[in-house]
């Protein structure tokens, strides 16, 4: 059966044949190629030695015969042998076919039928040239294009040149002329590689035109034992002649085989070359690539050192400064203590005083009565200056105590000074995280060049999140899409901005890569509020105590922004994230969100999807003001008590509460028994989701207030601290200002519990709270007990 990758070359004449192979070569690149060849026995004796195949018989016995037909197969073997050899030179398989028939174009018809041949390369006219639109001029050929199955393909070929095409359906099609130019070369080879056999082919033209004579001449006059004899002679000289001949193809073989050894050793040497090569260029790029990095590291390590030398100076400076105020409360102490003790002598010299004056008057009391008015007139006068002069003396002493009073109050005032200079330091070292500027290369390594496998969400304008381990802490990159209106300078800002904004319950800021403008924040590992209301990845239903907990530490977050002139812009559950405790952390936050929301409303269309959680108000009139995030905050928070979609919420619940206040049916039933507060909360999340934005409530004099009323206690919030396996304390051990384990926990007026001492610090110098930033209706603070005895009990069992 014919393959569909062999393509059958028919040959017969060398010099035609050869071209009709090239062609095939060049134009249609072979895999595989078969040499098809038609011998003909009786052509093969007439052609020579002259006579006909019946006068053959007449004048050769069959032996005879016989021995012809052999010399005739030999010279057919090794012409295809040639052929075959041509196309492993040229690099394609071939393998040869041939058949013994009388008539070559019916052998052809034969082996194409015999063997299912798909795809057939013949001449088309091996005596003719080429010429434009030429036709089939051999009838072999114009037999095999009308006599081949319709299965095969054939291509007619004169002199490197396509003259007609048969396709498979039987259609032909005369094919122009290609250009012959880019054969020249491959001619030349081909002449070159069958040179040799050209050569040997004239020399058996030579020894049949002998041959042809001698029979001519035997035919004048001689007899048929001379005209044997000749022959018998002419065939030992072609038989020797041929087995020299086979000899000198043989010699010529092996030389082409070797040549063809040196040419493929020569192209492995060379690709080895190129290999090395390859490798040696690789090789350097990385040894400059780890020079450059190496140059980098050493300038980073040069910076690094002078920021590192301006640290020490400052820290220089600072301890000097701190020591010279230490000496100057030292001396002023000392100075109070002597104060103090020239107070406490003079106040005894004052006492003595008085008792000197009262003896005397006492003793001129007693004299009065011996002696006359004249002298008593005398003594009063000396006792009156006594008086006078006691009185001034107390004066001066009343003097010197106020100006030592003074002097003490500035000393106290002085060391209140340095105590809470101190206590700010301290503070500031718990609040204030270090910042740290991540390089390229780092973000690239942690997540492997930003690998598909660390990508978890996308934002808005093509940013991309990425959850990745940065020195040993799990975090995650937010990487600003190529769509953000910040420029460089813009970004620098938007970081300064973050790095100060520092809140409880906002997602902490780890860092920033200014070369990819790329954020780094902590990793919580809880999910997002979405997933919880979703309940995705077979997430339990939240109870109610941690749901009002999480509306309650959103509703100061949002105060604490507000304070701060600050907007949030993109409230919604997705950017609310829970901690293991199911503390909230929100995120995507920033001084440029509003003007990002105006930029992205201001291409909104009525045909698209509006964002359920963005202002009508805002939408409308796009003014930026803090009521943007209380539209928001009333969806989230109705979300919270009735676990439904944000579609026609707001009026659901309106419509439960106009229908006689029963919100059975509105409550989500699997968050457990609502406490009846609730009825005031859904109002208010109505009000936040009114259309006037004048008619909204005020979240700290209205919702705070009434959330603070629904406040769990601390044992409900969550889960027992047992329950915690990886030892991490609850978020709501920890401080708010300290960001450490409370160990005195202390409740102010704001509703949050705070370390004492922390709380004092604070309050000696603000009348604000620390988490909403409003006014502290009173300083009280009152101990927290139970959770005080929960903190020890969860350290003990630690």
């Amino acid at each position: 059966m014919g393959s569909e990758d062999t393509i059958y070359v028919a040959v017969g004449g060398v010099e035609e044949s050869e071209l009709t192979l090239l062609w095939v070569l060049h134009n249609l690149k072979p895999r595989k190629v078969c040499i098809l060849h038609v011998h003909q026995p009786s052509k093969m004796i007439s052609s020579m030695y002259g006579v006909d195949g019946n006068l053959a018989e007449i004048i050769f016995d069959q032996q005879q015969i016989r021995g012809l037909e052999e010399v005739g197969k030999e010279m057919m073997n090794r012409i295809l042998d040639e052929y075959l050899l041509f196309c492993s030179q040229a690099g394609v398989s071939a393998i040869r076919l041939h058949i013994q028939m009388d008539d070559v174009a019916k052998g052809i018809v034969e082996l194409i039928r015999r063997h299912n041949i798909k795809k057939l390369v013949m001449g088309a006219a091996a005596d003719e040239h080429f010429s434009e639109g030429m036709w089939l001029m051999s009838e072999k050929a114009q037999y095999v294009n009308e006599n081949a199955p319709f299965s095969c393909q054939i291509w007619f070929i004169c002199r490197e040149h396509l003259v007609h095409t048969r396709f498979e359906t039987g259609q032909s099609s005369n094919a122009p002329s290609p250009s012959g130019s880019s054969y020249l070369t491959s001619s030349t080879e081909a002449a070159g590689i069958f040179g040799s056999t050209v050569s040997e082919e004239r020399e058996e033209s030579e020894c049949e035109i002998e041959l042809y004579d001698v029979l001519h001449s035997g035919e004048e006059g001689s007899s048929n034992d001379q005209l044997f004899d000749r022959l018998e002679q002419a065939l030992k000289e072609a038989e020797s002649s041929n087995q020299k001949a086979f000899e000198e193809s043989d010699r010529r073989v092996k030389a082409e085989m070797n040549a063809t050894r040196a040419m493929r050793q020569a192209k492995m040497l060379e690709r080895l070359y190129n290999e090395c090569k390859r490798e040696n260029e690789t090789a350097l790029a990385k040894q400059n690539e780890s020079l450059e990095n190496i140059k980098r590291l050493r300038e980073e390590l040069s910076v690094s050192r002078e920021q590192n030398s301006i640290l020490e100076s400052q820290v220089a400076n600072s301890e000097r400064r701190m020591k010279q105020l230490e000496d100057e409360l030292s001396s002023a102490l000392e100075q109070l203590q002597v104060s103090l003790k020239e107070r406490d002598e003079l106040q005894i010299e004052l006492e003595n005083s008085h008792k000197v004056i009262e003896e005397l008057l006492r003793k001129q009391a007693e004299e009065t009565s011996s002696t006359h008015m004249d002298q008593f007139n005398l003594d009063q006068l000396s006792v009156s200056e006594i008086h006078d002069a006691t009185l001034d003396q107390l004066e001066i002493c009343q003097k010197e105590k106020d100006e030592l009073q003074v002097e003490l109050e500035n000393t106290l005032r002085i060391n209140k000074e340095l105590l809470r200079k101190q206590s700010e330091d301290t503070s500031n070292s718990h609040l204030q995280q270090p910042f740290i500027e991540f390089s390229l290369s780092e973000i690239e390594e942690a997540t492997e060049d930003f690998d598909q496998l660390y990508k978890i969400a996308e934002g808005a304008r093509g940013s991309v999140y990425y959850k990745c381990a940065l020195r040993h802490t799990e975090v995650v990159i937010k990487v600003l899409g190529r769509n953000s209106f910040q420029d460089s300078n813009e970004f620098l800002r938007e970081v300064d901005d973050l790095i100060k904004l520092r809140h409880p319950n906002l997602v902490n800021l780890i860092g920033a890569c200014p070369e990819k403008r790329a954020l780094v924040y902590e990793y919580v590992p809880n999910g997002s509020l979405e997933d919880h209301l979703n309940s995705r990845n077979d997430m339990p239903p939240l109870s109610w105590q941690s749901r009002m907990h999480i509306a309650t530490q959103l509703c100061s977050t949002l105060m604490f922004l507000h304070a701060g002139k600050l907007v949030h812009g993109n409230l919604k559950p997705g950017n609310i994230l829970l901690d293991d405790n199911f503390g909230c952390k929100l995120s995507d936050f920033g001084s440029c969100r509003a003007f990002s929301l105006v930029e992205n409303s201001s291409n909104m269309t009525e045909s698209s999807n509006p964002n359920p959680y963005l202002d009508p108000d805002f939408r409308n009139s796009r003014r930026v003001s803090h009521s943007l995030d209380l539209y928001p905050f009333g969806i989230i928070v109705l979300q919270l008590l009735s676990g439904r979609s944000t579609q026609g919420i707001a009026e659901s619940a309106q419509s439960e509460l106009l229908n006689g206040g029963n919100l059975s049916s509105f409550l989500d039933s699997s968050a457990g028994n609502w406490p009846h507060q609730v009825a005031q909360l859904t109002h208010l999340a109505i009000r936040c989701c009114d259309i006037n934005r004048s008619r909204r409530p005020d979240l700290a004099s209205d919702v705070l207030k009434v959330l603070e009323t629904m406040k769990p206690s601390v044992a409900s919030i969550a889960y027992a601290p047992e329950s915690n396996e990886d030892g991490e304390p609850p978020s709501y051990f920890i401080c708010p200002i300290l960001q450490a384990v409370m160990s005195d926990p202390h409740m102010a007026a704001d509703g949050y519990t705070y370390e004492a001492t922390a709380l004092q610090d604070w309050l000696a110098d603000h009348d604000t709270s620390p988490m909403t930033n409003l006014r502290l209706p009173n300083l009280n603070l009152i101990p927290n007990f139970p959770l005080r005895s929960a903190i020890q009990q969860w350290q003990e069992n630690r």
